[in-house]
């Protein structure tokens, strides 16, 4: 009797096929990186956060088509950890989730980044927020004496509580402004930028908008506040091409790289233009990825940690800072005698906020903002 003969039915395989072959299809088809890409993200953010759930093949509705579609990770991390002996306000926290949406490619071919040197908006709305906080806080001045005075300023909140401090949120290095890949057709390399935009900027922020209605549809928390990446981990050459005032291109080679998008304006349910919004996904190399890790971890940790600090006045869009610069460091609410007299707020305030009761929905605001890096970037030359 031969070996086959000895092969369980359920274990043949036909039309020529053999382990080997399937081995090799195995490998093209991008399954090993995904389960290999998984396994190292759920073991580096474990070295961050306690509470670490990895979903692969997570499902979304495209709000286009109305076709279930899914990408390769979906990560739910709560970032902190709530203790009440160092919780010190009344109230009950606006705790904080980091929510990962991530498509993983491989590919011989090199993905080529059109780089700028700065991101296309002075103050980026990246990562993108869902929760009770609002986007732009009114801030007044209080003097030594604990005084809250009739100046204010109005401040977005990533300004607020210094996101642009972290690296993570305005990262030294050049932010690209269109995404293609170099495939070879015949005798020479064409530059292609349809392929990129349906296996990376479409299916991350198609999920990424599911995500958020899903949120949004169901009861809305006053407690939590989501923080959601979209990023390309990658196994393919990532190229910068970088063009001079004289117009002189040079490439350069980077592990990381965000890629921005500007999508045309919405209607909202209330028939407002909502304008053109800038949109951002991150692309990381496989072996960039514990490191973008880490920088990602040390950010939304402080970040949570001040948004832990000031709930009243994150939900209320209000509060009082002896500064208007790094106002967060000395941010707390304001007086409630000073909330209840409408009087005590200044002329150019009342026009400008006629209807200020502290408590209103507020549009949208980015604010602007310079941050400060510490990591010195160096980038390889690819030839000249």
């Amino acid at each position: 009797m031969s070996n086959a003969e000895n092969v369980p039915e359920f274990a043949q395989l036909n039309n020529g096929m053999n382990p080997d072959d399937l081995k090799e299809a195995i490998s093209r088809s991008g399954y090993p990186f995904q389960a290999r890409a998984a396994a190292s993200l759920r073991s580096r953010l474990a070295n961050h956060f306690d509470d670490v759930n990895i979903q692969e093949e997570w499902e979304y509705i495209d709000s286009e088509t109305q076709q279930a579609r899914s990408v390769d990770i979906f990560a739910d991390i709560g970032v902190l950890n709530f203790d009440r002996r160092v919780y010190k306000s009344p109230l009950m926290p606006i705790f904080c989730r980091l929510n990962l949406i991530i498509e993983c490619k491989q590919s011989e071919n090199p993905y080529i980044f059109f780089l700028r040197d700065a991101p296309p908006e002075g103050a980026p709305s990246f990562p993108e927020m869902l929760g009770p906080i609002k986007e732009e806080v009114k801030v007044f001045a209080r003097n030594n004496e604990g005084e809250v005075r009739d100046s204010a300023t109005v401040l977005g909140v990533r300004d607020l509580l210094g996101f642009y401090e972290f690296d993570f949120v305005l990262p030294p290095l050049p932010y690209a402004v269109s995404l293609a890949k170099a495939v070879r057709n015949r005798s020479k390399l064409e530059i292609t930028g349809e392929e990129t935009y349906r296996s990376l900027t479409y299916p991350l922020l198609k999920a990424v908008d599911h995500l958020k209605a899903t949120v949004q549809s169901g009861s809305p928390s006053e407690l939590q506040e989501r923080f959601i990446v979209p990023i390309a981990v990658v196994r393919a050459p990532m190229i910068g091409s970088v063009f001079s005032e004289e117009g002189e291109q040079r490439l350069i080679s980077l592990p990381w790289v965000r890629v921005s998008g500007m999508e045309p304006a919405r209607i909202s349910v209330a028939g407002k233009n909502s304008g053109a919004v800038i949109r951002y996904y991150d692309v990381v190399h496989e072996s960039y990825l514990d490191t973008y890790v880490d920088v990602l971890a040390e950010a939304l940790i402080d970040i949570s940690r001040r948004v832990m600090e000031h709930p009243s006045e994150l939900r209320h869009g209000a509060g009082s800072s002896e500064s208007f610069v790094q106002s967060y460091r000395s941010l707390e609410p304001l007086p409630d005698d000073f909330r209840e007299n409408r009087e005590r707020l200044p002329t150019y305030m009342k026009a400008i906020y006629p209807s200020v009761t502290l408590t209103d929905d507020q549009e949208d605001f980015h604010g602007s903002a310079s941050g400060t890096n510490s990591i010195d970037w160096a980038f390889p030359n690819l030839g000249t």
